[in-house]
């Protein structure tokens, strides 16, 4: 299975749920799936957020290389889930790719099957609080997802 994950900027909520799903996999020896994660608006080669790179390392995750990209047709079509943080990702992918509707699929939705729509917000230049908030977010909502896989 091919899984892409996708944010505004790709530095940020992409890069967590990217990191964290391929350390769960590698742990539990999930075979033939593959990660990625690119953005709506990102600024291609930007570095992965610091605050994100910070919490990976208290968790003892290793954190995979990373520059920012920008979502492409290419990687709609390579992909058979494409995992989104907000409606306006769904939308975005929705108007441009609308044959990928039924394989876009949002984060939040992980967390509780009963709320599908869940948003997971965008920490980015936020408060801490709000970093904590969309890492403890992305981390049950990964962990769900992996025993989908296996």
């Amino acid at each position: 299975m091919n899984i892409l994950f996708v944010c505004t900027g790709n530095i940020s909520r992409s890069f967590l749920a990217k990191a964290l799903l391929l350390h769960e996999i590698s742990k539990k020896g999930i075979k033939d799936t593959k990660v990625s994660s690119a953005g709506t608006g990102a600024f291609p080669g930007i570095a992965a957020d610091p605050e994100m790179l910070r919490f990976l390392a208290d968790k003892k995750i290793p954190a995979p290389e990373h520059a920012a990209r920008v979502i492409t047709s290419e990687e709609v079509a390579w992909a058979d889930l494409i995992i989104v943080m907000d409606r306006t990702h769904y939308n975005y992918i929705a108007k441009r790719w609308p044959e990928a509707g039924a394989k876009v699929k949002m984060l939040g939705g992980y967390i509780s099957p009963d709320h599908p729509d869940d948003e997971i917000i965008d920490p980015y230049s936020r408060s801490p609080y709000h970093y904590r908030l969309v890492q403890s977010q992305i981390l049950l909502a990964v962990s769900n997802l992996v025993r989908t896989l296996g």
